[in-house]
């Protein structure tokens, strides 16, 4: 005789099970002027646009940062009396696959080199924003661009190079030690140029353990901390930028998290920044 199967009493009966999905977010492919596909990743909140259109905040490295961010914009949203942040539209540019990067095309379109990082501000500019656009009301004078590490410098070269383009920057853990840091050069230009607009916002973060060393920090390692100089060149541009009046400045550092722990904390400071544009205890440069 068979033996009858045996359930523990205590276990619940499992269905199939079904890919979990970020509520009021949808995905979107289009093809860039230049040929290549871009994978968008947009979250709209539920219910009527406020009368000037919702704030929107852009994050490059959208399949890495988008859940992330979407989840800490709702859960500030839902208690605005506390955060003072508005229901707002995130949108994360990212490309079709389904690893968090993509390390060839996000080099070639976050870096400043070769036209690839203004050819990205093109697209986003020209093709990423008229497609948000299409689905809900946008507030064109509450937009933000936010990004990290490569994605940091991008925004930093956006805000030097093209200030008008977002009312806000973020740059999370910049990478300004690329190229030389021939970033400072388009930082000079920038300083240097007369504005007659209003003043760009810049919030600029770093983890306080980005330069650490320890008893288990390889040679190599320890010689690309000590050459990148994460902490102290995020320090010294915001330093530099607030003494200019070209840009309101924020300086955070977010104290015991590394280049990648720090991503969470400074997505929540990125939505509270470009949406409410306060949060809990800063430091201003």
């Amino acid at each position: 005789m068979q033996a009858a199967a045996v359930r523990d009493a205590a276990s619940p009966e499992v269905s199939s099970a079904e890919p979990a999905t970020l509520a009021t977010a949808r995905q979107l492919d289009i093809v860039a002027g230049h040929g290549e596909i871009y994978r968008l990743l947009i979250a709209i909140p539920p219910g009527p646009a406020p009368a000037a259109g919702f704030p929107v905040i852009y994050l490059v490295d959208g399949n890495a940062l988008f859940a992330t961010a979407v989840e800490t914009a709702q859960l500030q949203g839902r208690r605005q009396d506390v955060t003072g942040v508005d229901p707002a539209i995130i949108v994360g540019i990212g490309y079709p696959i389904e690893a968090p990067f993509d390390g060839a095309r996000r080099q070639g379109d976050l870096l400043p080199n070769e036209g690839g990082a203004d050819r990205f501000l093109d697209f986003i500019e020209e093709s990423v924003k008229p497609a948000v656009a299409a689905l809900a009301a946008i507030d064109p004078s509450r937009q933000a661009l936010v990004g990290h590490s490569f994605g940091g410098l991008f925004a930093l070269h956006a805000l030097f190079t093209r200030p008008e383009q977002f009312r806000s920057y973020v740059a999370g853990s910049p990478s300004i030690w690329w190229n030389a840091r021939a970033i400072e050069v388009s930082e000079a230009s920038f300083v240097a140029r007369r504005r007659d607009a209003a003043l760009p916002r810049l919030l600029i973060t770093a983890g306080g353990s980005e330069q650490t060393r320890d008893a288990r920090t390889s040679p190599e390692r320890a010689q690309r901390l000590h050459m990148a100089r994460m902490l102290d060149n995020a320090a010294e541009m915001a330093l530099r930028l607030a003494s200019s009046h070209r840009v309101t400045v924020k300086h955070v550092i977010f104290d015991d998290e590394n280049h990648i722990s720090v991503i969470p904390a400074m997505l929540a400071r990125a939505v509270s920044f470009a949406i409410a544009g306060t949060a809990g205890r800063e430091t201003t440069a």
